[in-house]
């Protein structure tokens, strides 16, 4: 990991001139093509924990090498908009053969003629342009770095959910399998009580299905267990054939109860962190350079020239060697070029810029309007969950009192298999909405923290 993610002064460097600070950057912020292209070299655990979800995922969701790969052409961007500072130099041969029909007196039929030259062209001014180019081409690399920490943070919510899931699949397949014990026993003593006269083969048939839907309920859950580990084999890229274990968590009851900021703090702070906020922030800075570059074509613009030169003539008396050495020539010029008129193209790219600038204040409302109304229904689905989870409470002790009372009438013979099979059910249900209740707490408390402190953690 350490190798994967330093933090080099160069982006530290670039970072803090545009107000963003390096250690604000969940993403890697240096890397080389090996880190795309090449399998982490991180080995697997054999029992997953939380973190290491979170680790592995990093060094090699396919998400996250591609948001590597854009922030690699951004910085070749970068590289090109400061080359346009370096001059042009180039070598130039014209190599010709000509043939006179009628030549004049003392004038050959056949001539051949060569030249060689040198050039450079160094564009010395032109309305900033350039300048205004590296500073965009610098705000879009560090545009790149943040929604590539927006898919960090997407993916750990995302692994956040499923590793949940799979917890509470796990329960859910616990209580199944205690729910089918339990049948499987009031089976078996339904069985001897007809054996004994007792009961009805009707009664013992009654149980007898019980038995199996729980049997069936049982294959749902380890169903159900099974997909949650492929939701998040898929998004760990796991191989098909890996078995994923991951690593117990036991949630207090306390943990469901957990005290939040408010709403409103809630979303203040998430404002200031959220990298799709802080990318809109930078898009404000770049449609102002937008704007800078279209108005730098009404600017003169002055360029250096120079060149070395010679060449050779077959007509002339002189030998190749004394002609090329007598037809050397250097030259220096300075040229300036005055924009007059351009068909309004200038124009039109500046007011097309100025189009694009608007985008700010439409995407920040957009933005906080979405942000509002996530965290506004986290807290709403929180105040469910929680209140679910309260009464599921009393409920759950309702139904197991219930459930032993009637368990115990069904063997003196006071109440039919209906009563008792109801009573069974209505304990499995109790419990199943219960885990599931705490579940979603915890999950939408889970959210809330993510966006109150941008981190996200288990338990």
């Amino acid at each position: 990991m350490k190798r994967l993610f330093p933090f080099f002064a160069f982006i530290l460097l670039l970072a803090t001139k545009q107000g963003i600070k390096a250690e604000e950057f969940y993403f890697p912020t240096e890397f080389g093509i090996e880190q795309v292209t090449e399998a982490s070299p991180m080995a697997m655990p054999e029992v997953w924990s939380f973190n290491d979800c979170i680790n592995w995922a990093i060094a090699n969701n396919i998400d996250i090498r591609q948001s590597m790969l854009s922030i690699l052409q951004a910085e070749e961007n970068i590289g090109q908009a400061k080359d346009s500072y370096l001059p042009y130099v180039g070598f130039s041969t014209n190599q010709s053969f000509s043939n006179y029909p009628s030549p004049q007196e003392n004038q050959n039929a056949n001539s051949y003629n060569s030249s060689y030259n040198i050039n450079a062209n160094w564009t010395v001014w032109e309305g900033n342009a350039r300048k205004y180019r590296v500073e965009s081409a610098k705000l879009v690399k560090l545009q790149q770095q943040l929604y590539g920490d927006d898919v960090v943070k997407n993916l750990q919510i995302g692994i956040l959910q499923a590793y949940l899931n799979i917890l509470y699949s796990a329960e859910a397949v616990d209580i199944a399998r205690k729910s089918l014990e339990v049948s499987t026993a009031q089976a078996n003593r339904t069985k001897r009580l007809m054996e004994t006269g007792r009961t009805s083969k009707v009664d013992y048939a009654q149980i007898e299905s019980q038995k199996a839907q729980d049997e069936y309920n049982l294959v749902q859950a380890k169903s159900s267990y099974a997909s949650s580990k492929v939701a998040l084999k898929n998004l760990l890229n796991l191989g098909l054939d890996y078995d994923l274990n991951i690593e117990e968590v036991n949630f207090s009851d306390s943990l469901v109860n957990n005290p939040l900021p408010t709403k409103t703090q809630v979303f203040e702070i998430a404002m200031n962190w959220l990298p799709q906020f802080k990318s809109n922030e930078l898009n404000k800075s770049i449609y102002d350079y937008n704007i800078k570059i279209a108005k730098s074509t009404y600017y003169p613009s002055i360029s250096l020239t120079g060149g070395l030169g010679t060449g050779y003539n077959s007509g002339n008396t002189w030998g190749w060697g004394t002609q090329m050495k007598n037809f050397f020539n250097e030259n220096i010029g300075l040229s300036l070029s005055v924009p007059i008129y351009d068909g309004n193209a200038t124009r039109r790219a500046i007011n097309i810029a100025k189009l694009q600038a608007l985008e700010y204040d439409l995407t920040k409302t957009q933005l906080k309007n979405d942000l509002s109304q996530t965290i506004e229904n986290l807290y709403i689905e929180l105040d469910n969950s929680r209140a679910k989870y309260l009464s599921g409470l009393s409920q759950l002790e309702a139904t197991s009192l219930s459930a032993e009372l009637v368990d115990r009438q069904f063997e003196l013979g006071l109440v039919n298999p209906l009563e008792l099979l109801t009573a069974h059910n209505n304990l499995l249900n109790a419990r199943l909405e219960l885990l599931q209740s705490k579940f979603m707490a915890i999950l939408s408390s889970k959210t809330i923290e993510y966006y109150a402190t941008s981190k996200v953690s288990i338990p």
